[in-house]
């Protein structure tokens, strides 16, 4: 069986999940689900990332406990999780015991191989984005220096213990140019050399002296952990890396064999495609097969940011238009080249055109019509007496099948979903142009028999092609059909089976 590693970023415990967060998480939630279908055994997890001075400075200003704050937090979010159907392997935590210990297991490991060094970090530093800048890389406005999100940079000069990026620029260059599918969309590897590694890769600073609230340094217990050093090992501690249960990092990570796709928004690619690669390096471990990197979600053209309060709470559209259909509004617009602008106008527009009009309309209007027609059973077909319209639609079905497979195993998932509603505008054409109520009144039951299972299987495999994401809405039409509605029934014949009655799925809003 094939084998996949699918990981989220873990999400940093600073505030509720938003949009954003959502978007990353059912992107690889889908993709993990789409795998499992086609026959991967799948092990995927997301988390919580919950150490620096952020986290420290929000629970004083909540007046709160640290860890209780924390615990809250993480319950936030697997509440939501839960809600949207997301079905992870593992909850990362970095504050777990587990966790703490593996990372201070590796900085000592690194630091006896002298790939860690103690220096003085002299930088520009964006306390919201925990992230170091050089002057070149801020952008400068009336005197002062801001991050690329537009949070004012404060300079640093202090004691540091640093990770000896430099010396590994060319092989990540190298890497970047040996491996054009590492990073997908590939452009992205373009925009890290000449953002990041034309001016000279510095070494990173990893250590703060001036916070409490991280993982203590074994070696000076004067330092805490980096927290962007210690969040990226999350992905070796998921695994059990580093302890005596680590039967998963064998299976998953350690095997050639198995994929390791990790799934992120673009303002975290520089840590995951630049300093991640180079610290696997390091500890003489694989890298990941890929990382797919989106763009951003744009709220009133401006990127979402609880900075600036503007970011848009998920819940809003669950409680009004059920998790399924967020689920499809993300999937279907996702978009690795550019950001996309999320208006409620955008996302009405979809859900009435492809769930309501054309996934719950399609269903209604065959259930119906098997109903009247054939007393609520699918009738069989004869293939002597197929007409053009029919040889036509059993043909776009036998190409669907044939490129899904393909679209999935090449992260095209929204390419699968044009093509799924191209297939249901033909659906819903093809009963406009038969017109089975006519037949049905002339006594031309053949043709009407044969229109009916044609239509009728091709709907119940764009339903199953679906299932990955519309979870929810493919369990009730189980019951509806009375089949268990997996992969496994792609391409199948469901003559004489008898159905049940089909209320609207998605009503219009």
């Amino acid at each position: 069986m094939k084998k996949a590693y699918l990981t989220t970023p873990i999400y940093y415990s600073s505030g509720k999940p938003h949009l954003g967060h959502a978007y990353t998480t059912i992107l690889a939630d889908v993709v993990a689900k789409y795998k499992k279908a086609i026959g991967y055994d799948i092990f995927f997890t997301t988390g919580m990332d919950e150490h620096g001075q952020k986290i420290f400075d929000v629970a004083k200003k909540l007046k709160k406990n640290v860890k209780e704050m924390l615990d809250d937090n993480a319950k936030i979010f697997q509440n939501l999780w839960k809600k949207l159907g997301i079905n992870y392997n593992f909850f990362t935590r970095t504050t777990s015991q587990d966790h703490k210990k593996t990372v201070q297991k590796i900085f000592s490991q690194l630091y006896k191989k002298k790939y860690i060094y103690k220096g003085v970090w002299t930088s520009y530093y964006c306390p919201n984005c925990e992230e170091n800048y050089t002057e070149t890389q801020a952008i400068k406005k009336k005197g002062k220096l801001f991050c690329k999100l537009g949070h004012e940079l404060v300079f640093k000069n202090e004691p540091s213990f640093f990770l000896k990026t430099s010396q590994f620029q060319k092989w990540i260059e190298k890497y970047f140019h040996d491996h054009n599918s590492f990073i997908y969309p590939s452009f992205r590897a373009k925009e890290l050399i000449n953002n990041f590694l034309n001016e000279g890769l510095k070494d990173l600073s990893i250590s703060r002296k001036t916070l409490c609230w991280g993982v203590p340094i074994k070696e000076d217990n004067n330092h805490v952990i980096y927290v962007w050093f210690d969040a990226l090992l999350n992905y070796l501690t998921n695994l059990g890396y580093g302890t005596k249960k680590n039967q998963n990092f064998t299976k998953y990570w350690n095997d050639g064999r198995s994929e390791i796709i990790h799934f992120m928004s673009k303002e975290i690619s520089r840590f995951h495609c630049i300093y991640w690669p180079i610290m696997l390096k390091m500890l003489n471990l694989r890298l990941p097969n890929k990382i797919i990197i989106h763009g951003w979600i744009i709220n009133n053209n401006e990127k979402m940011s609880k900075s600036k309060g503007n970011v848009i709470d998920p819940w809003q559209y669950i409680n009004r238009f059920g998790s399924d259909a967020l689920r499809y509004f993300l999937v279907k617009e996702s978009n690795f080249e550019n950001d996309f602008n999320f208006t409620d106008k955008f996302f009405w527009d979809v859900y009435n055109h492809d769930l309501a009009n054309n996934y719950g309309n399609v269903l209604t209007r065959i259930a119906g019509m098997i109903k009247k027609y054939c007393h609520n059973v699918v009738p069989s077909l004869t293939k002597k007496k197929l007409d053009n319209d029919d040889k036509e639609i059993l043909i776009v079905r036998k190409e669907i099948l044939k490129k899904y497979k393909n679209l999935i195993n090449n992260y095209k998932i929204k390419e699968l979903l044009d093509e799924i509603q191209k297939s249901y505008l033909l659906l819903n054409k093809y009963i406009d142009e038969t017109k089975p109520w006519v037949l049905f009144k002339d006594g031309k039951l053949d043709k009407l028999f044969n229109f009916l299972n044609i239509i009728f299987n091709f709907n119940c495999d764009l339903i199953i092609l679906l299932s990955p994401i519309l979870q929810q809405t493919t369990k009730k039409i189980s019951q509806i059909l009375n089949l268990v509605l997996d992969f496994k029934l792609l391409n199948k014949d469901h003559a004489k089976l008898k159905i049940n009655s089909c209320p609207p799925i998605f009503n219009r809003k």
